[in-house]
């Protein structure tokens, strides 16, 4: 399965939940093909190495720059197909704008609404 992890934390390098939630679920043998951060978004669809994400993080404050990865236009991440969506710094993130265009098959909320109620609402009528 691939998943796909979504970082916006303007104060926080890298992103204390979605760094936290990205090893975890490394470690538990899953593969995260695209982050982003405030510094801009890498996807690598073999699975990015978060152990060398965290380090290239802290060293330059941000993921851009890794090469572990192609750099990826950030606003299109969202709305790129996979199996599982964080959404783990932001509120509002996912609006009724861009609900529409998820493709995500899961969203693991890992922020304070990171989906705002218009959005909640088309999401509501999908899954039924």
């Amino acid at each position: 399965s691939k998943l796909r992890l979504t970082m916006e934390t303007p104060s926080v390098v890298f992103g204390n939940i979605g760094s936290w939630a990205a090893q975890l679920i490394t470690e538990a043998g899953g593969k995260v093909v695209s982050i982003k951060d405030v510094t801009g978004a890498i996807k690598n669809s073999n699975g990015i190495d978060i152990a060398k994400l965290m380090k290239h993080s802290a060293e330059n404050r941000g993921i851009k720059g890794f090469d572990g990865g192609d750099a990826v236009d950030p606003t299109l991440l969202l709305t790129e197909e996979c199996d599982v969506l964080i959404p783990a710094a932001l509120g509002g993130v996912i609006n009724k704008d861009n609900a529409d265009a998820i493709k995500a098959k899961y969203i693991i909320e890992a922020v304070n609404h990171p989906t705002d109620p218009e959005a909640t609402r088309f999401g509501q009528r999908r899954a039924c």
